[in-house]
């Protein structure tokens, strides 16, 4: 399904990134979670790839957590948020990966995060200077981001910012749901242009390409999903979601089943698509999305993705991993009886065998160069 996407004004915009600078504490319950996120993907010599990073500044609730076995206290509830300003208790992490390694805890420090409009922050004193990280709104564009990261293996300066000339480009307000049993609301800015300079653990480097931001304030427990994001060299990006039931929901650790069925036997409880060219000018909606996970002698397990509209759009490659990386929540339950346990496994990719229909155009790889991208397969369930 063809959905066209029309223009907004700035003040649109900007209402929808004012939504970034709150986590609705009216809202939050003993499950809730919130995290502010970016997955940059520098330009590269085939396309928006090898090279990818993630940075994030996270919250959880609960009196005593685990992030990354890192002990920490979680997110009160009975804070007060007094003149606009929210404090709690969140995570600085990130990461950096290319084809050949991917270094993980480049940024994973614990702090008290401060939310006021316009900004988050997380910092801690440390002996060598600051460690957590900072987001903010722009204050050369008239809508932007600026972030900050600093850890122990690397650091990250970097400004990211939309056309605004589509909801592809543009922030967008993805999802708000509020019931009594809870809810999400996520604000998403698809298709951002970055450019910055960043201490990595091969030396310091300016990069520049192509990113994705997210604001997720979810009130439900965390539960098991595979999400996939990934560009094309003209900036033409695809997602398929999936949030799922089966026996992973038991899963501790960074494991797999034996049996390649039994890995299998999930149960979608939705599935959506979208292609997004680069025109941006429309969005093509699939309602039928499969993301199975494939293992051959490699560490990490690839992905066979299809996806299908039902009106001849359709496409399907392989996310041929080359990384992976992983952060993770524990957190006492039943009075500390046992514990709940959820994983967030981030694997970086390829697109092969890429074959399908978009309008009549056909999608392989002479059509549309080699597509980089980022998937998530996360396991367990957090209570």
């Amino acid at each position: 399904m063809n959905t066209d996407v029309a223009e907004r004004s700035l003040a649109d915009h900007q209402r929808v990134v004012d939504r970034i600078w709150t986590q609705y504490p009216d809202r939050q319950n003993r499950t809730s979670s919130s995290w502010w996120w970016f997955i940059l993907f520098p330009d590269g010599d085939e396309g928006y790839g090898p090279e990818q990073l993630m940075f994030s500044i996270a919250a959880r609730a609960g009196d005593d957590i685990r992030v990354n076995d890192i002990p920490m206290q979680g997110l009160d509830l009975d804070r007060s948020v007094e003149a606009g300003v929210d404090e709690f208790s969140a995570i600085s992490v990130g990461w950096y990966g290319d084809d050949e390694a991917v270094h993980e805890g480049l940024v994973n420090q614990p702090a008290t995060a401060r939310l006021v409009d316009g900004s988050i922050s997380a910092w801690a004193d440390g002996e060598e200077g600051k460690k957590g990280g900072e987001i903010r709104e722009s204050t050369d564009r008239p809508l932007g981001l600026e972030a900050h990261f600093a850890g122990e293996k690397g650091e990250a300066t970097f400004e990211a910012w939309g056309d605004l000339e589509n909801r592809v480009d543009s922030p967008v307000q993805a999802m708000d749901t509020d019931t009594t049993v809870g809810g999400m609301d996520l604000v998403a800015w698809r298709r951002m242009q970055f450019e910055g300079e960043f201490d990595l653990p091969d030396g310091p480097e300016q990069l520049e390409g192509i990113c994705y931001f997210q604001r997720v304030c979810l009130n439900l427990p965390l539960f098991p999903w595979k999400w996939i994001w990934a560009f094309f060299p003209d900036g033409t990006a695809f997602s398929a979601f999936i949030p799922f039931l089966g026996p992973q929901v038991l899963r501790r650790g960074y494991r797999f089943f034996d049996s390649k069925r039994l890995e299998r036997s999930t149960i979608p409880v939705r599935q959506s698509a979208l292609w997004e060219p680069s025109t941006g000018d429309r969005i093509v909606e699939f309602e039928s999305a499969t993301i199975e996970p494939v293992f051959d002698d490699g560490p990490h397990p690839h992905f066979e993705v299809e996806v299908s509209d039902g009106d001849g759009n359709h496409v399907s490659f392989t996310a041929t991993s080359y990384g992976h990386a992983r952060n993770y929540i524990d957190r006492p339950i039943l009075g500390g009886v046992t514990e709940s346990h959820w994983s967030y496994n981030e694997y970086l990719f390829r697109m092969d065998d890429l074959q399908g229909e978009i309008d009549g155009r056909q999608i392989n790889r002479e059509t549309m160069g080699q597509g980089f991208g980022t998937l998530e397969y996360a396991c367990g369930l957090g209570l």
